[in-house]
C-alpha cells in the first residue's frame, strides 16, 4: 500500500499524457449530443471517487448529476428512460457485475456510457461507447490508492472537457502537489503512534473535500479496522456533534476555500468540546486550534486540494495500520474484485 501511494504522482502524470486528447475529442462530441444529466455509477473506493466527480461536474458544467443506484438496475429491473444522459461507470477493475449491468441498461435505455478503469482488457470496456484509463499499473494491494486518485483525475479532465469556459484549475500541476503530499510521510509516522488505540473516529469534510472525508473512513475501517463515520461539517452540527466528548477523534479536511470558514466554525466548537482533533489543512490558525495537524503547502488551491490532500489520509490509514500490527494489504474478509448485484 505505501509502495503504490508513492507511486502516485507518476501515475497522475501518465493519465494526463495518456488521455488528455481522448477527453478533448469526448467533450466535442457530447456537446453535440444535448447532455442534460449526468449519472454516475460505482461502489467502494470508485464510489468515493464519483462523490467528487458529482461536485466538481456540476460546478463546473451546470448539469445534473446523480449518483446512480445499482439495486434499481439489479434487483428492480426497472428500465429508466436516459436519451439525453451521459452514464458514466467507475471501477478499479471493471469486472464489477452491478456496475456493469447498470452499463448496458442505460445503453439500451438511449444513453452514452463511458466506463472509467484501470484494466484496459475487462469486462467493462465490452458494454460502453468509451474506456478511460488510470494507468495506474497493477495495484496489488486490496486497499485502492492510485487508482482512486486516478479515478478523481479523469473526472477533472472530463469536467475541463465538457465546461463552457475554462475551468479554476490546471491539471498539469495535480502530480506535483501529490508528490510534495507525499514529503509529509515522517511527521505522519511519529504522528500515528497517537491513535494506535482508536477504536472509533469521526471524519469531516464538505464541498470539493466531502469525498475525502467518506475516502479516508473507508480506509480506517478496511485497513485499521476503526469504526469512521463520515459528515459534510454541515450535517455534523445537525445533531451527530453530541457524540462528542472529551478526547473523542475527529479527523477534518480544512482545505482553503469557501467551505474553510464554516469547517473552521466547527474545529471552534470541537475545541470547547476538547475533543482529540487532527486537522489536515494549509490554514495556520486552523491548525492551531486542532490538537494536531498535517500542514499541506499553501500553494495548493480549492479546484486542486482534492487529489493531494487524501495522500496524507492514505498515508495515515496505512501506517496506523502497521503500528496497529495489521497488514493493510491484505485486510480480513476482503478481496481485491468484489462481485455483487
Amino acid at each position: 500500500m505505501l509502495q503504490e501511494i508513492a507511486e502516485q504522482p507518476a501515475a497522475l502524470a501518465r493519465t494526463i499524457q495518456s488521455e488528455r486528447a481522448k477527453l478533448s475529442r469526448l467533450g466535442a462530441f457530447l456537446k453535440q449530443r444535448d447532455i442534460d444529466l449526468i449519472v454516475l455509477v460505482a461502489r467502494g473506493s470508485s464510489d468515493n471517487a464519483a462523490l467528487f466527480g458529482r461536485y466538481l461536474l456540476e460546478i463546473t458544467t451546470g448539469i445534473p448529476v446523480s449518483l446512480s443506484a445499482p439495486s434499481v438496475h439489479t434487483i428492480y429491473r426497472a428500465k429508466l428512460r436516459l436519451q439525453h444522459a451521459l452514464v458514466v461507470g467507475v471501477s478499479q477493475s471493471g469486472e464489477g457485475e452491478d456496475i456493469n449491468q447498470v452499463l448496458a441498461n442505460a445503453r439500451a435505455g438511449g444513453a452514452y456510457t463511458v466506463g472509467i478503469t484501470n484494466e484496459p482488457v475487462s469486462a467493462m470496456v465490452n458494454v460502453v461507447d468509451e474506456t478511460l484509463l488510470t494507468h495506474g499499473g497493477r495495484e496489488r494491494s486490496v486497499a485502492a490508492t492510485k487508482t482512486f486518485t486516478g479515478q478523481m483525475l479523469l473526472f477533472y479532465l472530463l469536467a475541463e472537457a465538457l465546461a463552457g469556459t475554462k475551468p479554476p484549475w490546471s491539471c498539469d500541476t495535480i502530480p506535483d502537489f501529490a508528490a510534495r503530499a507525499l514529503e509529509q510521510q515522517p511527521a505522519i509516522l511519529e504522528l500515528v503512534q497517537r491513535y494506535v488505540f482508536m477504536e472509533n473516529c469521526v471524519v469531516v469534510g464538505r464541498g470539493l473535500a466531502y469525498a475525502n472525508a467518506y475516502e479516508l473512513a473507508l480506509k480506517l475501517m478496511e485497513t485499521c479496522y476503526v469504526v469512521a463515520e463520515r459528515f459534510s461539517s454541515a450535517d455534523f452540527l445537525h445533531g451527530p456533534v453530541a457524540m462528542v466528548e472529551r478526547h473523542f477523534p475527529v479527523i477534518l479536511f480544512a482545505p482553503p476555500g469557501v467551505m474553510l470558514p464554516g469547517v473552521k466554525s466547527l474545529i471552534g466548537r470541537l475545541r470547547e468540546l476538547r475533543a482529540d482533533s487532527l486537522v489536515i489543512t494549509s490554514d495556520l490558525d486552523a491548525a492551531a486550534s486542532c490538537a494536531r495537524a498535517i500542514i499541506m503547502p499553501k500553494e495548493i488551491d480549492e479546484f486542486g486540494a482534492p487529489i493531494p490532500y487524501i495522500i496524507p489520509g492514505q498515508l495515515f490509514a496505512a501506517l496506523l495500520a502497521e503500528a496497529k500490527g495489521l497488514d493493510p494489504d491484505q485486510p480480513r474478509s476482503l478481496s481485491k474484485v468484489t462481485r455483487t448485484l
